[in-house]
């Protein structure tokens, strides 16, 4: 035990050492140098050097009003059932096995996330237009953020209990352990809460006269974009790069570990690929366009930049879909419900499929009875 309280101490080290470098960064950078994420209007000098960057024609676009509702669509149909079912049965077996409680919240972060959704994809299909005020904007903005980071964070400390398990087994037992795990799960709440304030503080909606909608998040003034700038390059500091860190050091412990002896940890080496899998997948790609849109200056000609992150986001949210393929192979209670569920529906066909064999064959038999 002595050994996790030094480790914990060394990650809250490195916290403190990378908030620290934010802070610095963002002391030392040029108030003229203002940075942003979201669109920009253009100005006349700015429409005549990139038009292709107009803010009117992203709003407009067919990658907007289509592309990115249809995938938010499949998200939320194959995430929605699928997470549900997720917390009923991990919920259900909790008592047997507390060893769930990371999965536990990571699909309780999943289901939050997918019940916004329906307003999410609104927004899209009505032409960007957002109907349903800046508080439950703001709500949404907040979730969508908080679902990327919570989701990174139980991903982390999914592999960082499966090395402590691996590589030092005797820290894994009794009921202290289960009580740490509570400890940690509370304080990435309480950090996701937190980082998610200033989203719920500040107004998200803009309304664009030119095409007399209103956009959540989308648009903002060159003027809101210093703090939020600040803001969200300390969103992927703490929520993107210290956990790859993190997973980084204890996948190469448990491969180091584990490789020899591949037979007997398969199904770890499984969990930790798809965990590493989803996390390039979802999470690499929206983070490091987030990054790059952070560095350039706050012109419009650079809202190509946002167009690309708004598709990685939207691409992103697959987390939700692939996050049970985690629960299958980490749970063994719920891998046992889904053979057994499985096992139910391929009984229930091959009954039904047995009855119309012999439905058909009836009147076959008599046919061939009166031949005789």
């Amino acid at each position: 035990m002595s050994r996790l309280v030094s480790s914990l101490r060394s990650a809250a080290a490195s916290v403190t050492l990378l908030l620290s470098c934010a802070c610095l960064g963002s002391a030392v950078l040029s108030p003229m140098r203002i940075k942003g994420r979201v669109l920009i209007p253009l100005n006349p000098k700015e429409e005549a050097m990139c038009p292709s960057a107009s803010m009117e024609a992203f709003l407009n676009s067919t990658l907007t009003t289509r592309l990115l509702p249809a995938v938010y669509s499949v998200v939320l149909v194959v995430g929605l059932p699928a997470n549900a079912l997720a917390c009923w049965v991990l919920v259900t077996n909790f008592r047997r096995r507390s060893s769930i409680l990371f999965l536990l919240n990571l699909a309780s972060a999943d289901l939050f996330f997918v019940l916004l959704l329906p307003f999410k994809i609104s927004y899209h299909l009505l032409g960007n237009d957002w109907l349903f005020g800046d508080y439950l904007c703001r709500t949404l903005v907040a979730f969508f953020y908080g679902n990327m980071y919570s989701s990174i964070f139980f991903l982390t400390c999914i592999s960082l209990e499966r090395y402590i398990c691996v590589v030092h087994p005797f820290l894994c037992k009794g009921s202290s352990w289960t009580w740490v795990k509570a400890g940690v799960c509370v304080v990435v709440w309480l950090v996701v809460g937190l980082g998610m304030s200033p989203l719920l503080l500040r107004p998200q909606t803009s309304h664009i006269l030119s095409l007399n909608i209103t956009t959540c998040h989308d648009v903002l003034g060159k003027h809101e974009h210093m703090l939020l700038s600040y803001y969200f390059l300390s969103l992927v500091g703490l929520g993107f790069v210290l956990p790859f860190i993190l997973m980084t050091v204890s996948y190469s412990c448990i491969l180091v570990r584990l490789l020899p002896e591949r037979r007997r940890y398969g199904q770890v080496l499984s969990v930790l690929a798809l965990v590493l899998l989803v996390f390039i997948l979802c999470f690499t790609p929206s983070n490091i366009l987030l990054f790059i849109h952070y560095m350039l200056e706050p012109t419009g000609c650079h809202n190509p930049t946002y167009i690309r992150y708004a598709l990685a986001l939207a691409i992103g949210a697959f987390n939700n879909c692939f996050d049970p393929f985690i629960y299958f192979y980490v749970s063994q209670d719920f891998r046992a419900w889904v053979q057994d569920a499985c096992g139910c529906c391929l009984g229930g066909l091959k009954t039904l499929s047995g009855r119309a064999s012999k439905k058909a064959a009836l009147p076959l038999r008599s046919s061939e009875e009166s031949q005789l």
